[in-house]
């Protein structure tokens, strides 16, 4: 099981990550890294999309072990969405993790 930490507003709360079921299917949650200077216009591109599809994409950065605090490294973000997010943004795509 795979633990991460997202944050709303001021408060923070750990989850397990999960799946969920997007357009009919079972989704497993995407891994994305994403270079800190993108963040917010990744950010915002999901919220963009969750609101067009009406998805909650429950964005929240994974916890991972030895997990630097180098402010130069990427975020690796876990989302939930589907192809359609990447058709309409398909800058994103290049940033998923195997």
């Amino acid at each position: 099981m795979l633990l991460a930490i997202g944050r709303d507003s001021a408060h923070f709360c750990i989850m397990s990550a999960q799946t969920s079921y997007i357009e009919g299917n079972t989704m497993k949650p995407m891994r994305l890294r994403v270079p800190r200077e993108e963040a917010p216009d990744f950010a915002d591109d999901l919220t963009a999309w969750a609101s067009s599809s009406g998805v909650d994409p429950r964005l929240t950065i994974a916890n991972e072990p030895g997990m630097t605090t180098n402010l130069s490294s990427p975020i690796l973000y876990l989302v939930y969405v589907s192809e359609s997010f990447f058709e309409q943004f398909p800058e994103w795509r290049m940033y998923i993790e195997q």
